[in-house]
């Protein structure tokens, strides 16, 4: 119960108890009342001015939300790039990669490992080999090595040996130990030495 309120019924039970009061009086009970109205709304005009940095609800939920999203943004952003840089192709030459003699060209046997994370398609590739001229001769058209099946993606930790061809080449135009390199369809590379049998 406010002051006022107090000051009011006390008013109201002199009243009771005395009859009615004098002129001289009442105007001091007015006078006293409104002092202490006057009192009261300065006290809550300071109230709330003492109360101006507080944050309407909107505000402090718009905040929480965009540190939220901040978040979220931030973990996908680490990772994606954990997850781009961790998955990787690495392709091993297993053995020795041979030229044999065939009928109308050159035969490259190859075999291949995925040593990496991530998978390789190694259809469409493509052997480029340094002839004795120094000029790139191409070996196209890889085939499974046992001849059933296709060329196609090999996955981490599986291995696969294939047979590129060349036609209208012989076996004299490759050094011994010439360097080739594997080129995928994807842009992923690997260099390796041939041999003679």
């Amino acid at each position: 119960m406010s002051e006022l309120e107090e000051l009011r019924k006390a008013v109201e039970a002199a009243r009771r108890l005395t009859g009615n009061l004098r002129p001289d009086e009442l105007k001091r009970l007015k006078r006293s009342l409104v002092a202490l109205e006057l009192n009261t709304s300065c006290q809550k005009r300071f109230l709330m001015r003492t109360r101006m940095g507080a944050m309407p609800p909107t505000v402090t939920v718009i905040i929480v939300v965009a540190a939220v999203v901040a978040a979220a943004l931030a973990a996908y952003f680490i990772y994606s790039t954990t997850a781009r840089g961790v998955r990787q192709v690495s392709l091993t030459v297993i053995g020795q990669p041979t030229l044999y003699a065939m009928q109308g060209g050159v035969e490259l046997r190859v075999t291949f490992k995925n040593d990496g994370t991530a998978d390789v398609n190694l259809a469409g590739s493509i052997i480029v080999v340094q002839d004795v001229n120094k000029q790139a001769v191409q070996f196209t058209n890889p085939k499974p090595a046992t001849g059933q099946g296709n060329v196609g993606t090999l996955p981490p930790g599986g291995s696969t040996a294939l047979r590129y061809t060349i036609t209208n080449a012989t076996l004299d135009q490759i050094p011994d130990g010439a360097l080739a390199t594997l080129q995928t369809a994807d842009g992923y590379q690997v260099s390796f030495a041939v041999a003679k049998p």
